[in-house]
């Protein structure tokens, strides 16, 4: 569906104001989530002003509705001089965009100069009348409950159901997961490179923050993997060996041999290091590589919109998985995922207070005081599983009770929110091992090596968008060789861990953050300390 909201309208005043009042009643009538619906309004407004301001009055624009599968698109084309309104520079007006930037919650923006004109396009999303999670239980349990009755009603016909109906379902649509995996995994890592603006952000306090997030996070999926280790113990080999030429050649295979077969065999961990070459060649170039910017940006939007679609379908999928291993006579491997849980909670219970005794040990602050600092963001963390949600009361947080610099605190938490979310190392290794030590995988130590760097990488990778941790839980199942029986349950188990370890993620990070601002001098410690 397309609809023309305003067209060929000068950038008046007046103008102005009946376009962003248009489409706010369209939002409305589409009953888009009314904050999203808020959000998006003022993000509009600020953005004609913005293209009135550095092109005139006279500047000629018009704007587009369009919806696909529940993601709905506002589209503003200006005719002019090429300006991206969403390019950070220091001045009032950009201020104000970036504040609104900073809380747009569930909105994705893109912006491209095509023609002699720009391009600027909001998606949001229309609101559930029932949350994810909810429908992944619900079909959990209308799994098991149709799984069961036809087990007992035909128990000989079940297996054969389950293995040519059931499993051929399965494994097409984790293909498509797959499809969608490599797509949005390349996008976010060039566009995440590339958005961070010119090379000379790495240099100085820019490079070495990237190099401390990326460093505690290996170093974190390292100690997570040695200690959950030892718990488990992986039927299909008794024994583990090492071999220096096996760890040799997975050396040597994590090395893209060519650019058309990591797109056409799904190689995820080959994708990503060419997506990083990509972004950081890109970077490099400025503005001469804004059209290939522009492709890719495209190239993600299809991605997000059709694995918006896909997801959908999660809680289908799910149920079917489950229904199948019941018919297959394989429902011990849903029973024991107490041991997953403990192990998870264990580990980032395990990080959380690591970080507390650091912060408060290192800069001698009183473990109440910091913790009572921190507890409003970690609780709208866990309560709505999103750390959109938290953003405001995180910034605020970090300049005033922790008492950071206003302007190096937003830049760190936003380079650390993509690139250091120690959460999700722990919930990526703690799931392949024990999935491995579920299904009876032969366990080598490459195979471990594997599954190490597989969720070191994957931790940085994940898509920020709905769906994310399912798509790069598809990867390292499917690089790991797990069945894919086993990628239903991790997700269903996955969306009671998403609360705790978005909490985590924003709870570790806000603590990293602390530990760089006293590193390179922009901490107040009097009122970091101060009650």
């Amino acid at each position: 569906m397309e609809k023309t909201i305003q067209d060929k309208f000068e950038l008046t005043a007046t103008e102005i104001d009946r376009s962003v009042d248009a489409t706010a009643e369209l939002l409305a009538e589409q009953k888009i989530d009314s904050k999203d619906a808020l959000r998006l309004r003022f993000l509009l407004e600020e953005t004609i002003l913005n293209y009135r301001d550095e092109l005139s009055e006279k500047a000629v624009a018009s704007l587009r509705f369009s919806r696909f599968f529940g993601t709905f698109r506002i589209s503003l084309r200006v005719k002019g001089e090429s300006y991206d309104p969403f390019r950070e520079e220091d001045d009032s007006d950009t201020s104000v965009m970036g504040s609104l930037l900073a809380n747009s919650g569930s909105l994705n923006r893109a912006w491209r100069y095509r023609n002699g004109s720009n391009f600027v396009t909001f998606t949001a999303t229309k609101k559930r009348r029932i949350s994810q999670i909810v429908l992944i239980l619900l079909g959990i349990l209308i799994g098991a409950v149709v799984g069961s009755l036809f087990t007992l009603i035909a128990p000989d016909t079940a297996p054969v159901v389950a293995e040519r109906i059931i499993t051929p379902l399965t494994n097409a649509f984790t293909g498509l997961l797959c499809v969608m995996a490599t797509l949005m995994c390349f996008g976010a890592i060039v566009l995440g490179i590339v958005r961070l603006g010119d090379i000379s952000t790495f240099s100085n306090i820019g490079k070495r923050m990237i190099r401390s997030f990326l460093l505690v996070s290996f170093v974190l999926t390292l100690i997570n993997t040695a200690w959950m280790v030892p718990g488990m113990t992986f039927g299909g080999s008794s024994q583990v060996s090492i071999d220096f030429f096996d760890f040799f050649d997975i050396m040597i295979d994590f090395v893209p041999h060519n650019i058309i077969s990591p797109l056409l065999e799904f190689n995820s961990v080959h994708i990503i290091i060419i997506g990083v070459m990509f972004g950081v060649t890109m970077l490099k170039m400025g503005q001469k590589a804004d059209r290939l910017t522009e492709i890719f940006d495209e190239i993600n939007v299809v991605a997000i919109l059709s694995n918006s679609y896909l997801n959908q379908f999660i809680s289908v999928y799910v149920g079917l998985m489950v229904c199948g291993l019941i018919m297959s006579g394989q429902l011990a491997v849903i029973t024991g995922f107490w041991k997953l849980f403990l192990i998870v909670v264990a580990g980032e219970a395990a990080t959380l207070i690591a970080y507390t005794i650091v912060v408060c040990t290192r800069l001698k602050v009183n473990v109440r005081t910091y913790l009572h600092k921190l507890l409003p963001s970690f609780m709208i963390s866990l309560t709505s599983a999103n750390v959109g949600a938290a953003f405001t009361t995180t910034i605020d947080t970090l300049i005033g009770p922790l008492g950071l610099d206003a302007d190096f605190a937003p830049m760190a938490y936003n380079l650390g929110g993509i690139l250091f979310r120690p959460g999700y190392c722990i919930v990526f290794t703690a799931c392949s091992l024990f999935t491995a030590d579920l299904y009876g995988i032969e366990v080598t130590w490459v195979w471990l090596l594997a599954a190490f760097l597989l969720s070191f990488i994957l931790s940085v990778a994940t898509p920020p968008v709905v769906g994310g941790t399912t798509v790069c839980f598809s990867i390292l199942f499917s690089q790991l060789g797990i069945k894919a029986d086993a990628l239903a349950v991790i997700i269903s188990v996955n969306a009671v861990f998403e609360f705790l370890t978005v909490a985590v993620n924003n709870y570790c990070l806000q603590s990293q953050i602390v530990l760089l601002g006293n590193r390179f001098g922009k901490l107040d410690h009097e009122r970091l300390r101060a009650s």
